[in-house]
């Protein structure tokens, strides 16, 4: 069986790359990084503090682009396809956002208070 060819390869591949680094970024918001300033909502010190908000906003952008490439420049771009998997993905990512906001937002209120020190 024949393997089919995006539609636009230009855009597909730039898409493709867009998506890895939005994906790398989601990843590198988590690392564990001891010189950071203050721990992150998950209760360490990582190279992105606002995790996992940052890593949420990371993984819904890279989901995002990939559906865009898929339906824009894709081989199968201008077919009808579900919307049901990336609408469920993004109102998980939602909940995610969701049941961490408050103690983000109670975190950095703190830090503005100047009632959390930093090492």
């Amino acid at each position: 069986m024949e393997r089919k060819q995006p539609k636009n390869p230009a855009l597909y591949g730039a898409l493709l790359g867009l998506s890895g680094l939005f994906t790398l970024a989601a990843i590198l918001t988590l690392v564990p990084n001891p010189g950071a300033r203050w721990e992150n909502v998950l209760g360490y010190r990582s190279l992105c503090t606002f995790a996992p908000i940052a890593t949420v906003i990371c993984a819904f952008l890279a989901g995002a682009t990939c559906v865009i490439r898929a339906r824009i420049a894709g081989p199968r771009a201008g077919e009808k396809r579900s919307l049901v998997a990336p609408v469920v993905v993004a109102a998980a990512l939602a909940a995610v956002v969701a049941l961490t906001l408050p103690a983000y937002l109670s975190v950095k209120a703190d830090v503005g208070t100047g009632a959390s020190v930093a090492p």
